[in-house]
């Protein structure tokens, strides 16, 4: 929480331009990552009551707070950039989440559902690195750049744990 503070209080210190447009790419880092959050909450939700693995009951929880916030952060920025947040959860990138995916998992549960959910939430999170990995290399605001750069950071520490489980 401590560290959420840090960067709302870093962003107002900072400030940011007054409008922008989607090209930006720290608008379209927001815009793409918003959507790729809710893609990962609505995979969250589905593992109530089709799994008991601690590790994806964990994963799943962790993901829900973390997302959330990075959610309310970067929907603030939009604010602030006069954009308005995306609408929904289509965001079509290779390793986005597909309508295919959320039936195919709807349907099943216990170990095949946590293996096919772990699988599909790595190759969903690399979706995210890469998401983030272009904010560092062409975004100006600091905040995003800091936020990218975690994003990456936890992400693949994410992905490396959920390789070590499903082998």
């Amino acid at each position: 929480m401590m560290r959420w503070i840090l960067a709302i209080a870093t962003f107002l210190i900072l400030g940011c331009s007054a409008t922008a447009d989607a090209q930006d790419p720290d608008v379209r880092f927001s815009l793409e990552m918003i959507t790729h959050n809710r893609q990962t909450l609505r995979l969250a939700d589905m593992v109530k009551g089709r799994s008991t693995d601690s590790f994806v009951t964990g994963l799943a929880a962790k993901l829900k707070v973390d997302e959330r916030t990075e959610i309310d952060v970067m929907s603030t920025w939009l604010q602030m950039w006069n954009m308005p947040p995306p609408k929904g959860t289509t965001y079509q990138m290779p390793g986005s989440v597909t309508t295919a995916d959320y039936t195919a998992l709807q349907s099943r549960s216990g170990p095949e559902f946590d293996k096919m959910w772990l699988t599909t939430l790595s190759r969903h999170l690399t979706t995210g690195v890469m998401i983030a990995q272009v904010a560092v290399a062409t975004g100006d605001h600091p905040p995003t750049g800091d936020l990218a750069r975690r994003i990456v950071r936890e992400q693949r520490e994410n992905i490396a744990e959920i390789g070590q489980h499903i082998s």
